[in-house]
């Protein structure tokens, strides 16, 4: 038979069949090799991302501690005043809840002591980082008076010194010497303790009489002022460690912003006059009258000065010893002209 071509059957030896078995293992070997890897990469993403959440919150243990649960933050306590508080529910009144103000130190005025120059358009003045005084002369009544805004930063600038340094009876000095003699910037006149055997007594903390007599100032370590009038003071419950000053003189001029009334004092008829005001703690005024100067200064009544304290916006203010020993020194100088040339006198009031 002519042309007749034969089939040939493909047939795989067994070399090949081992080849094809080798080629889809590899095959396979791969995808999974691939799969792991993927797997790996994304546990340490999830570690990575771990370890930067766990820095916001370090701690440590010892080896005998077994870590467990991650840590919380711990809450920072919440005091609640009970006053706050329903009795019935026990549940808080959110509306009352405030921030707690930070804490004031006793004795510092930081807060309110002026940053500006307190001087300006005044007769004189004198600003420190710890002291600031503007004083200024006025006039009405039919008198001249000298006025003095006092700031303190701190209690401890508010002093007061003695005559030769000396307590006791019969102690007195020209206050212009004792001012300078203790290298005050600013002075006043104080009680004139010496000339009398009753009343309180305390300069720069420390008591020296504790005798009740007339109205009564005192000065606080917190820098606030009160007067208790004569009769409504109890030495035991009054005199403690907060008392930074004390004066025996008055009578009381004014109370919570208010004129006292004065009608009870023996000398009511114009004369020249040395007082204390008060406005809050760190700030005070001075005022010294003069007087007995026919075609100058007449003096003013108890009245009158204390309806020019309440002028001035004070809260409380308190008489001191004036007549001839009403006295105001500045750097070395007096300010006012006082009758007869002044009087000696047993203490002052000062600042430096």
């Amino acid at each position: 038979m002519a042309g007749r071509r034969k089939r040939r059957k493909v047939k795989l030896s067994f070399a090949g069949i081992v080849v094809l078995d080798i080629v889809i293992f590899v095959f396979f070997t791969l995808i999974l090799v691939s799969l792991i890897l993927v797997s790996r990469s994304n546990r340490h993403q999830a570690a990575a991302l771990s370890s930067e959440v766990g820095t916001q919150s370090v701690i440590v243990m010892s080896s005998s501690e077994t870590a467990s649960a991650p840590p919380s933050i711990t809450p920072i306590p919440v005091i609640i005043d009970p006053a706050i508080v329903d009795e019935e529910t026990g549940n808080t009144d959110l509306e009352k809840l405030q921030e707690t103000e930070a804490p004031t130190i006793s004795g510092d005025f930081s807060a309110t002591f002026p940053a500006q120059d307190t001087g300006v358009g005044t007769l004189d003045s004198y600003q420190t980082d710890t002291v600031r005084i503007a004083i200024r002369r006025e006039q009405a009544y039919n008198a001249t008076y000298f006025v003095a805004d006092v700031w303190v930063k701190n209690i401890d600038a508010f002093q007061t010194s003695l005559a030769k340094n000396t307590y006791g009876t019969g102690q007195h000095e020209m206050p212009l010497d004792i001012a300078n003699r203790t290298k005050a910037t600013f002075a006043v006149t104080g009680d004139y303790y010496s000339a009398h055997k009753e009343g309180v007594v305390v300069r720069n903390g420390q008591l020296y009489r504790d005798v009740m007599s007339n109205d009564v100032c005192i000065l606080r370590t917190d820098g606030t002022m009160q007067i208790y009038k004569k009769g409504s003071f109890s030495s035991i419950d009054t005199i403690d460690e907060t008392v930074w000053q004390a004066w025996s003189f008055g009578p009381a001029l004014v109370e919570n912003g208010t004129a006292s009334d004065t009608s009870g004092s023996n000398v009511r008829v114009k004369n020249p006059r040395s007082a204390i005001g008060y406005y809050e703690p760190g700030h005070y005024c001075f005022i010294v009258v003069d007087g007995r100067q026919k075609g100058y200064s007449a003096g003013m009544t108890l009245d009158e000065l204390a309806q020019t304290f309440v002028s001035l916006g004070c809260e409380t203010a308190y008489n001191l010893d004036g007549g001839a020993t009403a006295m105001m020194v500045f750097q070395g100088e007096l300010v006012n002209q006082p009758a007869n040339g002044g009087r000696s006198s047993s203490d002052i009031i000062c600042f430096s």
